[in-house]
């Protein structure tokens, strides 16, 4: 498959590095993805995940298996390198790109069926900055289709997107079936740590904290974010 040249936007050698994620949201085009482990590209449009593909040793993956995958690949004992390279498309090109992912499989399953939806809302960051405050929390990430978009603190942001979405995939599920009402907050304990994952605005919110972190104080101030972006 060949996508549209488009302009060069140049390359980011560091994608953890503050700022990143605010300049991808911004994007119309393809992020290319090359890992020691593999390579593939994002179609993205102002935000919002159009397309996605990604190959190495264990095969190729299509859309959403795609964007699983390269959330999943774990860092080894070397260190793990990941560089983007920006490819900014117009119009005419972004419309040929998506043509070629839509003729190879790639889109995701929520584009198959019309027009990409607008951007999703940035929450407050000043709020999240509380949040991160809070004694025990580790970092904080909102994301949207399995894709980091905001993040704050230490963690591997790519990875808990996408595990994150995962989680989020079993909770609707347990509550649709069993119909206890909409999914509010998804709490995960182990011995060593806590995960609170909720709906908020366009986004969904990811909180990792340390285990005796006070889970009252972080749902607290996880409900007044989701009030104000309801």
């Amino acid at each position: 498959m060949k996508l549209p040249a488009g302009t060069d936007g140049g390359v980011i050698a560091n994608p953890q590095e503050e700022g990143v994620n605010q300049q991808l949201m911004a994007l119309r085009g393809a992020v290319e993805i090359d890992t020691q482990l593999g390579q593939g590209f994002l179609l993205t449009n102002h935000g919002t995940l159009i397309a996605a593909y990604f190959k190495d040793m264990s095969g190729s993956f299509k859309g959403k298996p795609a964007l699983d995958h390269m959330g999943s690949v774990q860092s080894d004992e070397a260190g793990y390198r990941k560089t983007f390279r920006l490819r900014l498309y117009s119009e005419d090109e972004f419309q040929k790109a998506v043509d070629v992912c839509d003729s190879e499989g790639l889109m995701l399953a929520e584009q198959k069926t019309g027009a990409p939806a607008q951007p999703p809302h940035l929450l407050d960051e000043t709020k999240l900055r509380k949040i991160l405050g809070l004694p025990g929390v580790i970092a904080i990430s909102a994301f949207f289709e399995g894709f980091s978009v905001q993040s704050l603190g230490k963690a591997d942001f790519e990875h808990v997107a996408a595990l994150a979405e995962d989680l989020l995939r079993a909770g609707f599920k347990i509550t649709r079936e069993m119909e206890i009402g909409e999914l509010d907050q998804l709490i995960l304990e182990t011995a060593i740590n806590k995960i609170i994952i909720a709906p908020c605005g366009d986004l969904f919110l990811c909180v990792f904290t340390q285990n005796n972190a006070q889970l009252g104080l972080v749902r607290v101030a996880i409900k007044n974010l989701q009030s104000d972006h309801g």
